[in-house]
């Protein structure tokens, strides 16, 4: 099938590049080789490496040395971030979809936000129908069977072979049943599974092959990459991996166009087709129930100036792996070292993620590396099938004795580029230690085989503190990209300066200010006045000693700033605004024969929320002239599996939270309020989020309190709602022990990068809600005369208001939006079809149900600019406008 914005050979984008680009970008150097996933491990047992002293500690993980000699390329691509006022789902993402396709060979590279998110979507792009069996292993990360969960499948779990760590194919044709329709094998660590054995296994058995490859970025057998042997697979570009972001960041690899196709809708809400126009591209409407897994831009930017040294550092990581090896076979209680599987004579390779090795007492060891300053990771501690969360699986009878002696003697050593070779010697000497000088004190353990590679993927943190002293720097293979042309900026207009008067209010308009050439309804330089603080933010964080990009200390401080500002006792940072809405619910345990009642009108999430955790959303009618959704409808639908109600505040207005409130306490029903285009608004005194049992806020850049990248939050008064939505959106861990995980929970953390921007600009964000209200207040007096000529604002006054966008209700908006366009004002039309009339929920729709108002909605809504950079002058042009045209009639 042939669809706009597709290439069908190596180098697909999903996008364009960025014609707004104005850095020079010659000389750019984009790695030649292949990619690789690096590891990201917790070990900050140890402080930051320095290569003049023996006794400094060794962190199990640091990029910032690396990242210190890269940093004129990443700051580059930052500025085009910047430039283009895209900040997710833009063009550097369309950037690194093309480098990414060249550099694996695979024809089709899809961006996402996580590795997580990336085999959820695969599997779901494959069709995997509920209840469908999918074959994985017994010994991975977490989200290797999350992931099928996740999806709506049943995983099914499989013995390892103990010299790769990889899916046994023997103990794998044993563990077929009818029920099975899909094989995942994981490529851990530093080798890979064994494909052509599986793929027979596969083909017997009518099995399609989904590859976990989140960790093997840059390896291959005969010349093909890890991810490209059955329908797709995947990577983790989490920061610790061979090739890291500075945050979560994944990406789907396949062949196949219709595959691809698939996912690049699933990733965006459902919706089909693809644009580079983040703004209006989540009102357009959903073939299927989607999720939001966008890649940030900022974490593109990383990916592309990284990716120039991956052969290089590839390079590297094998030859402190060798080191590692040539220093540790003589040594008692060592019982394993890696050992390739590659035939480099055949156009192998295997790459160095981790340097996995066996051990007796692994415990002990861990213990005493800790106390010489020298960081671990114990990958992993427990099989999946005797995981809490897997209780259910009934695989308690079942014995997976290669997977369990593995989990019993396998440990991470540190191993990334930033490493010298005395580092490694001295990692070395101190197993040593412990080994020869220490081992008459306990009897020795029988020797048990195994190595084990392992996805730390989506973990809470990273590793220990860095030295900045940089690296030096290794030539490796490159290619030059060509320069973007430098494109004038056709926006200043809506970005330019205000002056004292202009910021105290619209009152002073006057008809001497000269209409703008172009007023925008979102503005690309939205954070154009703190451009150089955060891009001086970003480094700081890169460069930061903990090393930790993700649910760090930035993130518990914004956490805090906004329980400050709200009043409320829990607030959870995640992912995005429509991650927060699935924590929400599968918090509450709703799931399959559930329903919850949502808006006909409004965002694909409201509904999509509920489809995505197995529950069925039935739609209520909306208010004629608020846009909000009706109580009296609500009450109307409520049925005896109703278990939520979910109503949603819209554009300028709050929903009626006291009727629902009520409406919910009177029928035992859980309130979920959708308050993502809300923050800010208060109505009576209750904040916007505090008003039912949970509340979700947005960070999407367009949002009130948006930021250059995704983000969302829960906030509740419920601590034990807040300590289930925080242990899912880590895996379901409780922060206690790690890979342990106790529920089957997500990838939807919050990156340090965007919490250091939030922190930043915080204290601005009063004024500019200010701005937005003046400007929805002048807009609604200029506007009331105009309701008896087919022209209808929002409800005057600032209790219960919110100022994402102000929407009009217009008769004739096709019309009136032309007008606009010519007088050069910039509109939008949010939600042109009612939710249940969308192919994606029509399935969950009554036949013959009616919902007129939401249908009078979208065949009537126009929303106008409200944004705070616009001048006073933009704004009297933009009512000038609308007035001019019912002068007209």
């Amino acid at each position: 099938m042939k669809r706009k914005g597709f290439r069908y050979r190596s180098g697909f984008p999903f996008g364009h590049a960025d014609p707004t680009c104005t850095a020079d970008r010659k000389g750019v150097r984009v790695g030649a080789g292949l990619e690789i996933n690096s590891l990201a491990g917790k070990g900050i047992r140890g402080g930051a490496p320095d290569p003049g002293g023996s006794s400094s500690p060794v962190p199990f993980f640091s990029q910032a040395r690396g990242f210190q000699r890269l940093w004129p390329l990443v700051e580059q691509n930052l500025e085009c971030v910047f430039g283009s006022g895209k900040f997710s789902h833009g063009a550097q993402v369309a950037e690194w979809e093309k480098a990414l396709s060249a550099l694996t060979g695979a024809r089709y590279a899809i961006a996402v936000n996580s590795g997580t998110d990336a085999l959820v979507l695969l599997l779901r792009a494959c069709g995997l129908r509920p209840g469908d069996e999918v074959l994985v292993p017994a010994y991975s990360f977490f989200a290797t069977a999350s992931s099928v969960v996740l999806a709506g499948g049943v995983p099914r779990f499989v013995d390892i072979d103990p010299a790769t760590y990889a899916m046994d194919p023997g103990a794998l044709a044993e563990a077929v049943t009818p029920a099975c329709r899909f094989v995942m094998p994981v490529h851990l660590f530093h080798t890979m599974a064994d494909m052509a054995a599986i793929g027979e296994v596969a083909r017997a058995h009518g099995l399609t092959v989904v590859e976990d490859s989140a960790e093997a970025i840059g390896m291959r057998r005969g010349g093909r990459h890890a991810g490209l042997f059955g329908a797709g697979g995947v990577l983790s570009f989490f920061p610790s991996k061979t090739l890291g972001a500075l945050g979560d960041a994944g990406a789907v690899l396949t062949d196949d166009p219709e595959l691809a196709c698939t996912v690049d809708a699933l990733r965006h809400h459902g919706r089909a087709g693809h644009t580079l126009d983040n703004f209006p591209a989540i009102a357009t409407q959903s073939s299927r129930p989607g999720m939001n897994s966008k890649m940030d831009d900022v974490q593109a930017a990383v990916l592309l100036a990284k990716s120039t040294t991956l052969e290089e550092d590839i390079a590297r990581r094998a030859a402190l792996a060798a080191r590692y090896t040539e220093r540790l076979r003589d040594i008692p209680g060592v019982l394993r070292l890696p050992r390739s599987t590659a035939r480099p004579e055949r156009d192998d390779r295997d790459v160095f993620y981790v340097y996995l090795i066996e051990a007796e007492r692994r415990d002990d060891l861990v213990a005493h590396l800790d106390a010489h300053g020298i960081g671990t990771e114990v990958y992993y501690p427990v099989p999946l099938p005797r995981q809490p969360a897997f209780a259910g699986l009934g695989c308690r009878d079942r014995r997976f004795p290669h997977a369990e002696a593995a989990a019993g003697r396998a440990v991470a050593l540190p191993l990334y580029p930033d490493l010298g070779t005395e580092e490694i010697d001295r990692v070395c000497e101190a197993v040593a230690d412990f080994y020869v000088r220490q081992a008459a004190r306990a009897p020795r353990a029988p020797a048990v085989p195994h190595t084990r590679r392992g996805t730390a993927e989506e973990v809470r943190g990273e590793a220990g503190d860095v030295s900045a002293a940089e690296c030096t720097e290794a030539a490796g293979r490159a290619e030059t990209v060509d320069t973007l042309p430098a494109a004038p900026d056709a926006d200043d207009a809506a970005a330019d300066g205000r002056d004292a008067d202009d910021r105290a209010g619209i009152g002073a308009v006057g008809a001497s200010h000269v209409p703008p050439v172009r007023v925008e309804f979102f503005p690309r330089k939205l954070f154009e006045a703190d451009r150089k603080e955060l891009i001086g933010l970003f480094r700081e964080v890169a460069l930061a000693p903990s090393q930790r990009f993700i649910l760090g200390s930035r993130t518990e401080e914004f956490e805090r700033v906004l329980r400050d500002s709200l009043g409320a006792p829990d607030v959870v940072l995640c992912g995005s605004g429509t991650s927060a809405l699935e924590l929400v619910l599968t918090a509450m345990e709703v799931g399959a024969g559930d329903e919850v009642v949502v808006p006909a009108f409004g965002c694909a999430p409201l509904a999509a929320a509920v489809v995505n955790v197995g529950g069925t959303p039935v739609f209520a009618d909306i208010d004629p002239h608020t846009m909000v959704v009706d109580p009296d409808d609500v009450e109307r639908r409520i049925g005896p599996r109703t278990v939520a109600l979910m109503p949603a505040h819209m554009f300028s207005v709050m929903a009626d939270m006291p009727r629902f409130t009520a409406l919910a306490r009177r029928h035992g029903l859980r309130l979920v309020e959708d308050s993502a285009v809300a923050q800010g608004a208060v109505l009576g005194s209750t904040p916007a989020g505090l008003w039912g049992d949970a509340g979700v806020f947005s960070f999407v850049q367009v949002k009130s309190c948006g930021m250059p990248g995704e983000g969302g939050a829960v906030v509740t008064r419920d601590s034990r709602l807040a300590a289930r939505v925080r242990m899912l959106r880590n895996h379901g861990q409780d922060g206690r022990q790690r890979f342990v995980h106790h529920l089957v929970g997500r990838n939807s953390r919050f990156d340090e990068v965007q919490a250091a921007f939030q922190l930043h600009r915080f204290d601005g964000f009063p004024e500019r809600l200010e701005r937005r209200a003046w400007i929805a207040d002048y807009y609604t007096e200029r506007f009331a005369p105009l309701a008896g000529q087919g022209i209808v604002p929002p409800p005057a006054g600032r209790d219960g208001r919110c100022y994402y966008v102000y929407t009009l209700l217009v008769e004739e908006r096709d019309a009136l939006r032309a007008h606009l366009d010519r007088a050069g004002v910039a509109t939008h039309v949010y939600y042109p079809l009612p939710l249940p009339e969308q192919a994606a929920f029509a399935p969950y729709a009554p036949v013959g149900e009616q919902w007129p108002r939401a249908r009078a909605a979208a065949a009537r809504a126009l929303s106008l600019p409200v944004h705070h950079l616009l001048s006073d002058a933009e704004v009297e042009h933009v009512a000038d406008s609308v007035c001019a045209f019912t002068a007209g009639r």
